[in-house]
């Protein structure tokens, strides 16, 4: 077998020697220093991503906050629903079922109030009652007038209704 005559020399040898060694010790070092290099990024995305987290997890609370605070404003503004009461229904010995009914077909005929502005139907509040003292309400073949005694006007408009029965 032939040996070429670089490595019959010692320096040569040497040299190669070194060469290998050299190019272990700086693989190990660029392992090291890519490691470290490595680690202190990912501390540095991890801390990262807890912040962000941290910060998007307020801005859903502040958006959350917002939203309950307008929809509490136009909650306030606006009415809600509407809430028929009888002053003389036990007077005139009037049954819940009929009670109902009355107060159902009040309903009605207002469900446009629902979700107005408070200041446009305080505004309009000589329309509401003249809407409802003007109409008969047939109910099982009793004709039935209705008289606002009372009318307020709140997140809820609640009427407080005298009842007449016309036959």
């Amino acid at each position: 077998m032939y040996i070429p005559p670089q490595l019959r020399k010692r320096e040569w040898r040497r040299f190669y020697a070194g060469c290998v060694f050299g190019a272990i010790a700086g693989y190990v070092l660029f392992v090291f220093i890519n490691d470290q290099l490595h680690e202190h990024l990912e501390e540095e995305n991890i801390q990262l991503a807890s912040k962000l987290n941290e910060l998007e997890a307020k801005y859903e609370s502040l958006l959350n906050e917002e939203k309950e605070a307008d929809e509490e404003k136009n909650e306030i503004l606006t009415i809600q629903e509407i809430v028929p009461s009888y002053t003389n229904a036990k007077a005139l010995h009037i049954d819940k079922l009929t009670q109902h009914q009355l107060s159902s077909m009040v309903k009605d005929q207002l469900q446009s109030l629902s979700g107005e502005d408070i200041e446009n139907i305080s505004d309009q509040s000589d329309l509401i009652i003249a809407t409802i003292e003007n109409k008969q309400f047939v109910v099982e073949d009793f004709t039935y007038s209705l008289k606002v005694e009372r009318l307020i006007i709140s997140n809820q408009l609640q009427l407080q209704l005298s009842i007449t029965i016309e036959n």
